[in-house]
């Protein structure tokens, strides 16, 4: 890679940020900001030294200076948080038990976008999660980079809901997704009409969510669906390459030998059709796959977290590892980082 990245890598116990320059990699820092496991990492490519972590049970915490200081900017159980694509100032902020926050100025100020208290009980009786203390968050907040007044939430467990004018009012879209454990949702790059969205049961696509979805699953192997990624076509106008992390069957039954069985899988065509890849890597991974982020420059390059965890013992977990392609997805090798279970990954250029 020719571009010189910081990939930020945070599990149930820390963040550590680490450092490629020529072929190698450094670790520059290791964190742990708080108690609490670290859910979500990201920031704005606009603004690479600009990131923020979601960590359960504590808050939202960002850096204006690539990891050197941390600031705590949202005192909430926060387990979700995007920039707008076309506003790297305006962060939205995801919480247990379910509240969605903005802010418009990097995360100084924050509004509590009420108006998600305001959905029918029939809709918020769904909203639960199955390990104690049963309460529900979100889980995953989608932006449309091309109308920023569009915006989808995951709901773990409860759904999908989305706004078509900025967080003023929302709807449930959730309509032919039977167990509504959602992990992700986004839309076809540069597409007001085709979304996909990830579940512990199910993949899904739809060209309008308000009319329901359907399944996307032709060629999968595993039932288990958690982070995706989208990486920009090879040639003008081609379909991206799209990359998702599997596992077989719910967390719930991984204390078998295997653990979760991941894998990833790709599809060039959309999501019609998808295949197992990975070269070099066992068929039925025993760690499960977590993070799941694209490289800032590179468009054939992607990386991967893994990490043995425990929602209910996480301090069982064991050893983590971060696997990178470079051929988006034909063969993968793990990078010389030592880290806990890996929870979340960000990539950002230097």
């Amino acid at each position: 890679m020719s571009v010189e990245t910081r990939l930020y890598v945070g599990s149930e116990r820390g963040l550590s940020i680490w450092r490629s320059k020529n072929g190698a990699w450094d670790q520059e820092s290791e964190e742990t900001l708080d108690t609490g496991a670290f859910w979500r990492i990201e920031g704005s490519h606009a603004r690479p030294e600009q990131v923020f972590v979601a960590v359960s049970g504590s808050g939202l915490f960002r850096t204006d200076d690539a990891g050197k200081n941390w600031s705590k900017v949202l005192d909430r159980d926060v387990r979700s948080v995007t920039a707008d694509p076309s506003d790297s100032r305006v962060i939205y902020a995801g919480t247990e038990p379910i509240h969605l926050y903005r802010s418009e100025d990097s995360g100084d100020h924050w509004e509590d976008l009420s108006s998600l208290q305001d959905m029918p009980e029939e809709v918020r009786k769904e909203w639960w999660f199955p390990v104690p203390p049963n309460i529900a968050h979100v889980l995953n907040i989608f932006v449309h980079p091309d109308d920023p007044r569009i915006i989808y939430l995951c709901l773990e467990h409860g759904g999908v809901v989305r706004s078509l004018d900025r967080g003023a009012t929302w709807e449930d879209v959730s309509q032919g997704i039977d167990y509504v454990d959602m992990h992700m949702i986004s839309s076809l790059p540069h597409r007001l009409d085709r979304y996909y969205v990830s579940s512990a049961r199910g993949f899904f696509t739809s060209d309008d969510p308000s009319k329901g979805w359907v399944r996307a699953e032709n060629g999968f192997t595993r039932d288990y669906f958690h982070d995706f990624l989208f990486l920009p076509p090879t040639t003008a106008g081609g379909n991206p390459t799209m990359l998702a992390a599997t596992a077989d069957k719910s967390p719930g039954s991984w204390s078998r030998p295997e653990h979760a069985q991941a894998a990833v899988f790709r599809s060039f065509d959309c999501g019609e059709s998808w295949h197992q890849v990975g070269e070099g890597l066992p068929d039925r991974l025993e760690p499960a796959i977590w993070g799941l982020t694209g490289h800032p420059a590179d468009p054939n390059t992607a990386f991967v977290g893994l990490g043995k965890l425990s929602m209910r013992t996480p301090t069982e977990n064991g050893p983590g590892t971060v696997l990178t392609t470079r051929d988006r997805g034909d063969s993968w090798d793990a990078l010389p980082v030592q880290v806990p279970s890996v929870r979340a990954l960000w990539a950002a250029a230097e």
